[in-house]
């Protein structure tokens, strides 16, 4: 398999090297200080300082290595797990709580768990003191709106919420126009199969940490390891191995058979999480993830304005903000020549287009301006200039397969944030316009109560086209909105569709993927081919759909 693998190796290279010279460094400074990692019966211990660096996997075989079987099993207390559920529904705090992990045969003691995401944690629920579902916060508190504007904006809120979780398990409302071949959003079902079930702990999406209860301890030199929602989803291990094989930043995966507490296996897709390693390997700089919420707005030069909007993954974290600051601030006020003229001196222009394009080549509904803000900024300190790194691809390759470059990518057909002139506008959904939507300017202007979010310190929902009122990002719309780079962004849209698509790379790369999938208790062999051959329908209207606009 040399094509995913060696775009693996493109992508971590200095990280292994990193890791190494990390290694050696731990020996000349603790002498004679021995640290050493023992098996026991398949039981891992540690003896060493609380402040050197043990890496439990580093003879076990690599987690990433597609040409193996992975097998990994979690013991977690019943406590634990009703904790964790129960800290959730009633406020969605994700609680940390300690468990047992077996990683291919190696077993590893007080690791830390906790679940992992937003939209696609609503299948857990969330509840009010008295025990029904939670209405939006504060809007029982509007004592002086109107019942019609309550209800509207309760309405608006169900309806965003049915919709974000929708485009996760397939079922949009117009789900015949943007469901992939075979019926199911994520390329023929896979994204129909990320519910998330609070009865059944193996559908739960997790984060794990190695050093969350163990200082030092990494696993193959990383920190953390997300285990993704939903079974057999191959759209995703599809859109991030394009990713990395196009040359662009991307996160490892393989899938894996999962089991919880001995019961029935299940088939997941593990991903390596950006972490502070993941971040050091980047080069000489500083990576931010955007929170869900977060706006990309500017809100003044207090720093601690923008807690909660992007949290800092590597650096000292003194100062290392100011450059996203300064980018948001000349956008705030930059007019459309300026925007052109200069945006090359905030902003990794060509890497950028590169983001882009690729975003609406996967045809991913939620990257930077989808609902939830997925994206991680990297500000590089040698040249000067921020890029944008894709996260969370998990609704990629998935809806309608003739999008063009000058079309925007959206859920349910609409709402994606960004179009080149000329290109198509949103498709409403049904049971979000905006028309419906009470008078938000208008709310805003009364006294707000306590606990009620600022309407004003929301996140920018832009004003696109066709209405749409999730999502958006002022970056990537002016940037698609502006002649100035309409040049270099057709000319990297069809270098990557060669090189995804038009070249059989996408197909190839498919079939790695397939050879990696574990049957399990819970996936059979007849499920998974199912799910390859929708994808690889997919593949086939998307890239014939692109072919003919190139005539």
């Amino acid at each position: 398999m040399p094509s995913f693998k060696s775009a693996r190796w493109r992508m971590n290279r200095r990280l292994f090297l990193g890791t190494s010279a990390a290694i050696i460094a731990v020996g000349g400074v603790l002498g004679g200080v021995q640290v050493v990692p023992y098996i026991s019966s398949g039981e891992i211990q540690t003896s060493a300082s609380s402040t050197a660096t043990i890496d439990v996997g580093a003879g076990n075989v690599d987690i990433f290595d597609t040409s193996v079987s992975h097998e990994i099993s979690l013991q977690v207390s019943q406590e634990s797990l009703d904790e964790m559920l129960a800290d959730y529904q009633e406020d969605g705090s994700k609680t940390w709580v300690k468990a047992t992990i077996t990683i291919d045969g190696v077993t590893i003691e007080n690791v830390g768990i906790r679940l992992k995401g937003n939209s696609t944690l609503s299948g857990l629920g969330r509840t009010s003191e008295e025990g029904g579902p939670q209405a939006p916060e504060g809007v029982e508190e509007f004592t002086d709106l109107s019942e019609e504007e309550i209800a509207q904006f309760e309405e608006q809120f169900a309806a965003q919420q049915e919709t974000t979780d929708a485009s996760e398990t397939g079922e949009t409302a117009e789900n015949e126009e943007t469901r992939g071949p075979g019926g199911g959003m994520g390329g023929g079902g896979m994204g129909g199969m990320t519910s998330v079930d609070a009865d059944d702990v193996s559908t739960w999406p997790l984060l794990i940490s190695f050093d969350k209860y163990e200082d030092g301890r990494v696993y193959q030199g990383m920190t953390q390891l997300a285990l993704r929602p939903g079974t057999t989803v191959v759209n995703e291990a599809m859109a991030l191995a394009l990713t990395a094989e196009t040359g662009q930043v991307s996160q490892q995966s393989s899938f894996t058979t999962f089991s919880l507490n001995d019961e029935p296996s299940t088939t997941r897709l593990l991903l390596k999480h950006p972490d502070e390693n993941y971040a050091d390997a980047l080069g000489n700089g500083v990576l931010f993830k955007a929170d869900s919420n977060s706006s990309f707005t500017y809100q003044g030069e207090d720093q601690t304005e923008y807690d909660g909007q992007f949290k800092q993954i590597n650096g000292d974290g003194n100062g290392d903000i100011q450059p996203i600051i300064n980018l948001l601030k000349w956008l705030d006020t930059a007019s459309d020549e300026e925007f052109a003229e200069h945006l090359s001196d905030y902003v990794d222009v060509e890497s950028f287009a590169r983001y882009v394009a690729t975003q609406n080549l996967l045809v991913n509904s939620d990257d930077m301006a989808g609902p939830g803000s997925n994206y991680y900024l990297w500000y590089d300190y040698d040249t000067g200039l921020i890029s944008v790194i894709s996260w969370d691809l998990n609704l990629a390759m998935s809806g309608s397969t003739d999008a063009g470059p000058d079309d925007e990518i959206s859920m349910g057909g609409g709402g994606g944030g960004g179009m080149r002139p000329g290109g198509t506008t949103d498709t409403e959904i049904e049971g979000t316009a905006t028309e419906d939507m009470p008078d938000m300017g208008n709310m805003q202007q009364r006294e707000r109560p306590e606990g009620m979010p600022d309407m004003g310190e929301m996140p920018d929902m832009g004003d696109r086209e066709g209405g749409g009122s999730m999502g958006g990002n002022q970056l990537k719309e002016r940037f698609l909105a502006s002649d100035a780079f309409t040049e270099i962004y057709e000319q990297v849209y069809w270098e990557l569709y060669e090189e995804m698509y038009g070249s059989g790379t996408a197909i190839e790369l498919l079939d790695e993927i397939a050879a990696s999938i574990p049957e399990t208790d819970a996936v059979t062999a007849d499920e998974i081919a199912t799910e390859v051959a929708s994808m690889r329908e997919w593949i086939t209207a998307r890239t014939e759909a692109l072919a003919a606009l190139q005539e």
